[in-house]
């Protein structure tokens, strides 16, 4: 199966941890090449569940300006609903009986849950993301010391829909600051803490992801909070998407902020990234599809493969990570882009396919 054709090509890979079997591909003396072939398809089948595809194409689905439902076709990879948050008063400290936590899902979003297994039956994966812009400082303030109970509840709520994952979008900067107002929750221990819960709690076959912004991953901005995190847990982190929007110091020029343009690529390029302690594999672009979708950082869709896409996959082959667009329409020329044609233009001439 081709990814960008020309661009990108879609093989099995596997977990950091070796939760996933990979699907060898050899010769079988003695075996007809036929039934060979149809002792390939059946693993392929039965193990579908377990594999993961690399390069990835993940959406967000956050808006419901088009039904959940025209993303079946799509040629996403992976689509990621978000957001589900806490109950009111669960997260409020000044509550002395919270009782037990529980998960909210917006009203918008709620038709997108009768959707996930049509969503499945295509090849996608599909995860459930917790937090995001509606969690403020006070909602996870409520939260320390409970990590485990929210996992309880997050992996509950994968179990009842049949996500294949979850994705954490913790966006509370304040709370990953090196120095902190006292009381002020420390967002690195959170964020441990909470995914370190959910790996344990979820099938060794789930997915989980999480999204820092460009600058948590910078050692010149508080120390790069989220390089801590990774360091912590990321063998049971199965890719980051970086966001490459809403901070604008970290978006342009294109080349040097986002790919990593040689001899010395930004802090938080891909590349930087990449040639760290963390993998090109487990790495994803994050921009915008639209330019409302974000307050800075859209890139037209041609400009994404030519500049993103393509150099990156020139650079990295089958271990470029991917790209994850938020979010999710079919309203504009940007969407429709996004939607159908990201999978078939781009690198074609570059790379003689």
């Amino acid at each position: 199966m081709r990814f960008w054709v020309a661009c990108v090509v879609i093989e099995a890979g596997t977990r950091p941890a070796g939760a996933r079997a990979r699907i060898m591909r050899h010769t079988v003396r003695g075996i007809s090449i036929l039934l060979a072939g149809f002792l390939v398809a059946a693993l392929a089948l039965t193990s579908a569940s377990a594999q993961e595809r690399t390069p990835r194409y993940a959406i967000y689905y956050n808006s419901n300006a088009s039904p959940p439902e025209a993303l079946i076709g799509t040629p996403y990879t992976h689509v990621i609903l978000s957001f589900i948050t806490v109950a009111p008063g669960v997260s409020d400290p000044s509550v002395p009986d919270k009782g037990p936590v529980s998960v909210v899902v917006p009203g918008k979003l709620a038709p997108a849950l009768a959707v996930i297994g049509r969503l499945q039956a295509e090849g996608k994966r599909v995860l459930i993301s917790f937090g995001g812009g509606d969690m403020q400082l006070v909602d996870y303030t409520g939260l320390v010391g409970r990590e485990e109970a929210l996992a309880d509840a997050i992996a509950a709520f994968v179990s009842v829909h049949g996500f294949d994952g979850v994705d954490i979008d913790f966006e509370v900067s304040a709370a990953l600051h090196s120095r902190r107002r006292p009381g002020v929750l420390d967002g690195r221990r959170f964020l441990i803490d909470l995914t370190a819960a959910l790996h344990k709690r979820l099938p060794a076959e789930a997915l989980i992801s999480h999204a820092p912004q460009a600058p948590y991953l910078d050692p010149a901005w508080h120390g790069g909070p989220y390089l801590d995190v990774l360091r912590a847990v990321g063998d049971a982190i199965d890719w980051i998407t970086v966001q490459y929007y809403n901070n604008p110091a970290y978006e342009t020029p294109v080349a040097r902020r986002i790919v990593g343009q040689p001899p010395r690529p930004f802090a938080t390029s891909y590349a930087s990234i990449a040639n760290s302690f963390w993998s090109s594999e487990k790495t994803l672009v994050g921009l915008p599809v639209y330019r409302e979708d974000a307050s800075s950082g859209h890139l037209p869709p041609q400009r994404v493969v030519s500049e993103v896409v393509c150099p990156l996959r020139d650079r990295y082959g089958r271990r470029f990570g991917g790209l994850t667009g938020w979010q999710f329409s079919t309203l504009t020329q940007d969407h429709r882009f996004w939607n159908n044609r990201m999978s078939d233009v781009g690198c074609r001439d570059r790379f003689g396919l």
